[in-house]
């Protein structure tokens, strides 16, 4: 059973709330005030702290903080009482999950507990469904006026992570090829911008990208994403209702006649840090693959 660490100076109240608890079968534990709150944590961590808010030594208020700082995985639930409003809302800003009127607590008490507990075990237990997780498909349609794409490279930057395809160092890396990719998908593809264009001194590549994203046939077009994760590799394909292009028309941005052309930078990012890199025939969607590392 759960564990309910009840801090509190009163030791009425703390008796109180603990017979309360005990009652539905949790286990207690005490402290008089947040410093002793916090080496009891530290000594035998409860699954829940219920906590008044007016104490010597260390209130309610900076324990929040505190508990969060150091132990964000512990809810915690404030007892309040008359004269403590501002403080609790303080609390409860702070990262508190719920809280309960002292003058409530035996109607209100235990159906808290419980429901902050359930909360926060399905949190935990995410993991444990993620490791039964073996195939996910994801799909995303993005059109030109809903704005940056940035979001959406976080997003699969993230799922990444959470498939433990990337550690943090390559996960950057994977980051600046998705937003290459997905520039050439917006800017090159639906808006159809020359890369030539950026070398023009007059901005006219900023100019007409944004005139384009407000005329047909240009704001009306998509960008469709797709991503399979596996355990062992993610396969992400970005695809543009633009005309397409030839990739091998490209200037090969590693030849010293061309260090300084834009032309050809990004697919150049996008093949160095991803494991494998093709495209359709039509030019106009990109695949790339990225292998879970060698352990």
């Amino acid at each position: 059973m759960a564990t309910v660490l009840i801090v509190d100076d009163n030791p009425i109240d703390r008796r109180l709330a603990a017979g309360i608890v005990e009652k539905v079968g949790m286990q207690t534990s005490f402290a008089v005030h947040g410093r002793e709150a916090l080496e009891v944590i530290e000594a035998d961590p409860p699954e829940i702290v219920l906590t008044d808010l007016l104490m010597p030594e260390m209130d309610g208020l900076e324990l929040v903080e505190r508990i969060k700082a150091d132990h964000p995985t512990i809810p915690v639930i404030l007892m309040t009482a008359h004269g403590s409003e501002e403080i609790a809302v303080k609390a409860l800003r702070t990262g508190a999950a719920s809280y309960v009127p002292k003058a409530n607590l035996p109607r209100d008490l235990v159906h808290t507990v419980r429901d902050v507990l359930s909360v926060a075990t399905a949190k935990k237990d995410e993991q444990k469904a993620l490791s039964c997780l073996w195939e996910a498909d994801l799909r995303f349609v993005m059109g030109v006026r809903n704005g940056t794409h940035e979001p959406l490279v976080g997003f699969l930057q993230e799922q990444l992570r959470t498939w433990r395809l990337c550690d943090d160092a390559d996960l950057i890396r994977v980051g600046t090829a998705l937003h290459e990719a997905f520039v050439n998908a917006i800017e090159h593809g639906n808006l159809e911008l020359a890369s030539d264009l950026r070398d023009d001194p007059d901005g006219s590549y900023q100019i007409i990208g944004d005139r384009r994203r407000q005329e047909p046939p240009y704001c009306d077009r998509n960008v469709h994403v797709s991503a399979q994760m596996t355990r062992e590799l993610a396969t992400i394909t970005i695809r543009d209702e633009g005309p397409g292009f030839d990739p091998s028309t490209l200037p090969d941005p590693t030849d010293p006649e061309n260090i300084g052309k834009i032309s050809g930078r990004g697919l150049l990012l996008i093949r160095t840090f991803m494991d494998d890199v093709h495209f359709n025939e039509t030019g106009n969607e990109i695949t790339m693959v990225k292998r879970k590392p060698e352990e």
